[in-house]
């Protein structure tokens, strides 16, 4: 739908001029789904990173860096090629950053808290059906919203393998155990996109300091 262009006039760049001038004139379906571009990001670098060091053949921190900006032209790259890690790894092993920042409660904290902003903003909307008629509209006409939109649906598929991984290296899941335990708080987790993932940062175990 539509086209890209760097003219001011188009369609696009005049939705992002409105959007910054006044973030309430946005549609609040699309308000959500771009802000949500935003928290994934963040969700992934802290699933990833303590599975980052030695990765071959793509060092994890370009591409996890440059999600924010690029979404799932950035992330996808990395995700199909990197290397399994769900061996356990101790803090100690970590980059300054994953260690005293994604590792951190807060950290996850804050990404919870602005999923669930944007979830209040959806549930408060004044008119859904219209908000739903409108954002429909934008999804066939706009470029912009059309690939944002799409892109927060695959990003959000793609957080099941990373969350699995994570829970292995942390003793929350266990190939060989019997019974659906283990499924099922993956898929707790994994299934409902951005609060799923965030709510997994919140409740997961720290790794110890030292790998056991």
């Amino acid at each position: 739908p539509g086209e890209f262009s760097v003219s001011a006039d188009s369609f696009d760049n005049q939705l992002i001029a409105k959007a910054i001038d006044d973030p309430t004139s946005l549609n609040p379906i699309f308000f959500a789904v771009f802000n949500a571009l935003g928290v994934l990001p963040g969700i992934n670098a802290a699933l990833l990173l303590p599975g980052a060091k030695g990765q071959r053949p793509l060092p994890a921190a370009p591409f996890v860096s440059a999600a924010f900006f690029l979404g799932f032209g950035a992330a996808g790259p990395y995700l199909a090629l990197r290397q399994p890690r769900p061996d356990p790894v101790g803090r100690s092993e970590l980059g300054f950053f994953a260690r005293y920042v994604t590792e951190s409660r807060l950290y996850g904290g804050g990404l919870l808290a602005a999923g669930a902003v944007l979830l209040y903003g959806l549930l408060s909307m004044a008119d859904p059906a219209a908000a739903l008629s409108d954002y429909a509209e934008l999804f066939g006409s706009s470029k912009l919203v059309h690939v944002s939109s799409i892109d927060l649906l695959v990003l959000s598929a793609f957080a099941f393998e990373p969350i699995r991984e994570d829970m292995a290296r942390r003793g929350w899941w266990d190939e060989a155990a019997e019974g659906t335990n283990n499924l099922a708080r993956l898929l707790a987790f994994s299934l409902v996109p951005v609060l799923g993932p965030a709510a997994y940062l919140v409740l997961r175990p720290d790794l110890p300091e030292e790998r056991a």
